[in-house]
């Protein structure tokens, strides 16, 4: 893996962590912008959230929830920004909801949509949230095991021992990686090791808007105009 060094540190987190929400969140509305057909594939909804970082919030099921820091226009960025941190955080796609970051430019880079540069602009940063995410959940397990994060692995959201038979999923240790502070370092995968990024996966909104449920501009408009009226 390479390392990197992170750009933000813990109150830097938080402070993008309260303007999307809060630290612990309740409530469901947004699960009708889950990314799969079938729900029953995904794990069940959880009663709590925890929020890891202004990227990523997990909750005690183990479904992820990842924030899009840019507007979608019809480029696919709202499924292929979150794929880049989840798959630095290691999760696996199908127990993903994505969900519109707020308009936080302090924190988020380069929030805005033109000249196909999302993706190039915002892959390290991207890549450092969902790593950093991984490692504070590792740091969690390891604490609670009494280990050291070398003696850990992860895959698809699933930490193990490498050489014990203990095993923890991310939704029964998210909770605890809430108090981990942001490292200053964190590796990244090499791109051989890549799982999800390189795959074809479904528009998270795909099924909004072929059915005519996903809200665009012009609807916004529209609602403003008859608030105003």
């Amino acid at each position: 893996m390479t390392k990197v060094i992170t750009q933000y540190n813990r109150r830097s987190f938080l402070k993008v962590s309260a303007a999307a929400g809060g630290g612990m969140l309740l409530g469901f509305s947004w699960l009708t912008g889950c990314i799969t057909d079938s729900k029953s594939e995904m794990v069940a909804v959880p009663k709590e959230w925890f929020e890891i970082n202004g990227y990523i919030k997990i909750g005690d099921t183990g479904m992820v929830t990842i924030y899009s820091p840019n507007p979608e226009i019809g480029q696919n960025v709202r499924t292929s920004m979150p794929m880049i941190v989840a798959e630095e955080l290691d999760v696996d796609w199908k127990n993903v909801v994505v969900e519109q970051a707020p308009l936080n430019t302090g924190f988020y880079q380069n929030q805005f949509a033109g000249g196909s540069l999302s993706i190039k602009l915002s892959w390290n940063a991207l890549r450092m949230a969902g790593a950093t995410g991984r490692r504070m959940l590792l740091e969690a397990a390891a604490k609670e095991w009494g280990i050291s994060v070398s003696d850990l692995n992860v895959n698809q959201g699933v930490i193990k021992e490498k050489n014990g038979e203990r095993s923890i999923t991310y939704g029964e240790i998210a909770s605890k990686a809430v108090g981990i502070e942001i490292p200053e370092e964190v590796e990244l995968k090499e791109i051989k090791d890549f799982n999800l990024i390189g795959t074809s996966v479904k528009n998270v909104d795909g099924k909004k808007i072929i059915t005519g449920k996903s809200l665009l501009r012009i609807n916004l408009r529209k609602v403003l105009n008859n608030i105003l009226e």
